[in-house]
């Protein structure tokens, strides 16, 4: 399926972030990056900065072709079809082939907390995924406490899916390629994972993520209002795979590489300092695309300014580019093509003065969407005690496998238009699957029984319930019973039986009169 076919753009705002790899500051746009540098770029005439002309190019963005596109088949409208859409039975039956292969020829005996290994299937390897999801829902410190029958942490669900060293194996051998085939790069072990679901996942919008501390550095593309991810780059150092734009250099070239099938499209990219350049926002314009985005004083091309006391703003533009300082807290340099040098209202006020709080035009509209981009970093739903336990691959593949499940929800949303929480569609993926491949029988609608096993969403405390009387068919019997202690004055004897009733004498028989006519 080519690229183009799953996911059109939802909306004209794109932004990106970069993960956090602790790098100097430097007035060359090539940063201390481990990637293969493009060749050397072209050296651009001298740019003349003026306090005045800037032209705010007008460049509209249409959503007619927006959302989910009608080429790209989802068999039904439940959480668990929107995700099989991408982890679909091809990539399945990859899994299964390659985790069972990977078990024969790792077949160390006596391995502690796995159980003897049987062959895994499409259908274990989704209720492992389902398993791994409900984790993810209800954190817990170890492992092992999923599968704990102490009272006060069980959840008896997990033991009704998995025994814990079952689990535990499926999750040992968890495998993505041949190891017997000669393959090269640092990803080979996922590499067929991630052209899969990149394959799936491009066609929306963008954001590279902020830093995942299993040493993994990623970018990643995100639409601002969707949260859908559409493609990414793994940093993988010198054989980072990026395009070549020798005249931007090298994180310039980062986002031109991602945004490679949405320029000429009128978007507007949301970027942080670590690519923003003058040079690099000139070639965005170029290219149909407006950007805003935070900037280091000391890049290449950008002009000098003075000081300027806290709340006042000072701009310089060439024409069609400005580059903005405005004075917070500290210092703040920007640069837009897409908002023009005004102060706007931000819906606070100061809490001294009582006067409404005003800021620049473009750093309202790049806290607004940057702001949004964040959140898809902080929808997690792996395990953090599996992170502990797992190597490295495994932890990329469970990120993308959450990045998934982050586009499935957004495709759900806007197909059925259905409001609802991340976790709340977390917690019916799992049902669904669940229901479908495991033995679970499906639960009724409305409110969850007290004894619900599975207790994520239940109340989860013990609570005394009264027996009811129950109606009998057969004669009531006496009972004696010990009643408890009562407090106060002994109770007064008993009143005496009552005598019993007289007998009531029958009616006299009807005098009977005859008429003789």
């Amino acid at each position: 399926m080519e690229i183009d076919e799953i996911f059109n753009d939802s909306g004209s705002e794109l932004a990106t972030e970069f993960d956090d790899l602790h790098m100097s500051s430097t007035n060359e746009e090539d940063e201390e990056m481990d990637i293969a540098s493009p060749t050397i770029r072209k050296k651009h005439a001298p740019r003349k900065w003026r306090q005045y002309g800037f032209d705010l190019k007008d460049l509209k963005f249409s959503d007619r072709a927006s959302g989910v596109n009608e080429e790209f088949e989802i068999e039904g409208n439940n959480p668990s079809d929107y995700f099989k859409a991408f982890f679909d039975d091809e990539l399945m039956e990859i899994i299964v082939e390659e985790t069972n292969n990977y078990q024969q020829q790792n077949t160390t005996p006596n391995i502690a907390k796995t159980a003897a290994w049987y062959d895994t299937n499409a259908e274990e390897m989704y209720i492992f995924f389902a398993t791994t999801i409900l984790m993810g829902l209800n954190q817990k410190n170890r492992i092992k406490d999923y599968w704990s029958t102490d009272k006060l942490i069980t959840t008896p669900i997990f033991g009704e899916l998995f025994t814990r060293n079952r689990y535990l194996s499926v999750l040992r051998y968890l495998h993505f390629a041949d190891n017997n085939t000669e393959q090269e790069g640092k990803l080979r072990e996922i590499q067929h994972i991630i052209e899969n679901l990149r394959k799936k996942s491009q066609k929306a919008q963008y954001i590279p993520s902020k830093k995942h501390h299993f040493g993994v550095k990623l970018f990643l593309l995100c639409d601002c209002e969707t949260k859908f991810v559409l493609n990414f780059i793994i940093y993988t150092g010198a054989e980072t795979e990026i395009d070549n734009y020798p005249e931007v250099g090298i994180s310039s070239s980062v986002v031109l590489t991602l945004m490679k099938n949405y320029l000429k499209k009128n978007h507007t990219l949301f970027i942080d300092n670590w690519y923003s350049s003058p040079t690099l926002f000139e070639r965005l314009l170029e290219e149909k695309t407006k950007a805003c985005g935070t900037v280091k004083r000391t890049r290449n091309g950008m002009p000098m300014f003075g000081k300027l006391a806290k709340g006042q703003q000072e701009y310089r533009t060439t024409g069609e580019l400005l580059a903005l300082k405005w004075m917070d807290e500290r210092e703040v340099y920007m640069l837009t093509t897409a908002h023009k040098p005004v102060m706007v209202e931000t819906g606070k006020n100061d809490k001294e003065t009582g006067r409404k709080i005003k800021k620049p035009h473009c750093i309202v509209q790049y806290n607004k969407n940057m702001g949004a981009v964040d959140q898809v970093d902080m929808q997690t739903s792996f395990s953090e005690c599996l992170r502990k336990t797992i190597k490295w691959y495994k932890k990329l593949f469970f990120h993308l496998f959450d990045v998934t499940v982050q586009n499935s929800y957004a495709m759900y949303k806007m197909k059925t238009h259905k409001n609802i929480e991340l976790s709340q569609f977390r917690l019916e993926l799992a049902r669904e699957l669940i229901e479908e491949y495991g033995s679970m029988r499906p639960q009724t609608k409305g409110r969850p029984p007290i004894d619900c096993p599975l207790r994520l969403s239940a109340r989860h405390f013990i609570a005394f319930i009264p027996a009811e009387p129950r109606l009998s068919t057969t004669p009531p019997t006496t009972t004696v019973t010990r009643s408890p202690p009562v407090l106060g004055p002994p109770p007064s004897p008993p009143s005496p039986p009552l005598p019993p009733a007289l007998p009531v004498p029958p009616p006299p028989p009807p005098d009977h009169q005859h008429c003789n006519g």
